[in-house]
């Protein structure tokens, strides 16, 4: 896998994950086919009492299952990067790990801007 390309859908989902997901689509489908035209506020907010999540929420997750049409598009995704993941190469790594505990972390410790140029020069 290319490292700035995340498996958009894993082969395994937590159990629990699917349960939430399939209670949402249920959710959102009923709510769906009683409305054609615009959602009114007092609908979207009975939706996010069945469902508790935020108003928010709701309309996101509207929007996603309108998009996908599936179960697979409203399952919660771990955001960020993959753990382990590493953006910089082991080298640049290295040189902040030691910037660091050379010369932030000591009793009389520069300003973060100066940390950061330093950090920039070394690399």
């Amino acid at each position: 896998m290319v490292p700035w390309q995340i498996d958009a859908f894993p082969d395994e989902v937590d159990e629990a994950l699917w349960d939430e997901a399939c209670k949402r689509a249920d959710g959102i489908r009923e709510f769906l086919k009683h409305r054609t035209g615009l959602m009114t506020a007092a609908d979207v907010k009975q939706l996010t009492t069945e469902l508790d999540v935020s108003r928010s929420t709701v309309y996101r997750l509207i929007k996603l299952f309108r998009s996908g049409g599936t179960v697979t598009s409203l399952v919660d995704r771990k955001r960020g990067r993959p753990e382990g993941y590493w953006v910089l190469d082991a080298k640049r790594e290295e040189i902040i790990r030691v910037t660091l505990s050379k010369y932030y972390l000591t009793r009389n410790r520069p300003t973060v801007s100066q940390l950061i140029r330093d950090v920039r020069t070394n690399c």
